[in-house]
């Protein structure tokens, strides 16, 4: 997948000139911050997401996943789910923010087609009715995500009528909105939450800056 080509021919201005500070956040809304971020941090966050999946294989085998993935952004993440996973998959990206660069022409005719995005309510509701084998993913995203909706009470209520579950999320900080001892904190209070419910596994990815958690109805 040549990620270039997202911005491919796009001129960027320089900062001084361009009076608009999109340097260490993203703006949704300016399509000169959405590929200066994407130019920064895109390759680097396909192939972590893409090595996580590549763990998430070796723990799961053949089984077919339903990845719920939060704070999705583009969908990036789903080239490399299909490329470990093959069509061997359903994919649901949630994320609640429009990226400018989805008006441009680079992006609707972008190859592998990414996927279209679906709100968090409507997330939390697709996770309540998937039955088993339900992969939640953060990739730099709880943080945002937690302190910004009830996220802990509807993980909670979604995997209630679970048999069994899978929850990926890596520690990798590329921006200011990534607090890792929050994200390891909520991940601790969420399980004490569901321990009469499952049982759980660790698996430690990424060279201990990622964890996947496998919760097992008791």
């Amino acid at each position: 997948m040549d990620i270039k080509k997202l911005w491919k021919n796009y001129k960027f201005p320089k900062c001084e000139n361009c009076k608009k500070d999109c340097q260490g956040h993203l703006d949704y809304e300016n399509l000169c911050s959405n590929l200066n971020y994407l130019e920064e941090y895109a390759e680097k966050n396909y192939e972590k997401n893409k090595e996580s999946f590549e763990e998430l294989k070796n723990i799961v085998g053949n089984i077919k996943p339903n990845i719920f993935s939060f704070g999705c952004g583009l969908g990036l993440d789903f080239v490399g789910a299909k490329e470990v996973f093959g069509e061997n998959l359903n994919y649901y990206g949630i994320d609640e923010c429009d990226w400018a660069i989805m008006k441009t022409a680079s992006y609707k005719n972008f190859e592998p087609k990414l996927p279209k995005t679906i709100k968090y309510e409507d997330g939390i509701f697709m996770l309540s009715a998937t039955r088993e084998n339900a992969v939640i993913c953060f990739f730099n995203s709880l943080f945002t995500i937690s302190n910004n909706t009830n996220l802990k009470k509807d993980l909670v209520d979604a995997l209630y009528n679970k048999r069994n579950f899978y929850l990926i999320c890596d520690y990798t900080i590329n921006n200011n909105f990534h607090m890792p001892s929050e994200e390891q904190e909520f991940i601790t209070q969420l399980e004490k939450e569901l321990k009469r419910i499952f049982k759980f596994k660790h698996f430690e990815i990424l060279d201990g800056k990622g964890i996947i958690i496998h919760g097992n109805r008791i």
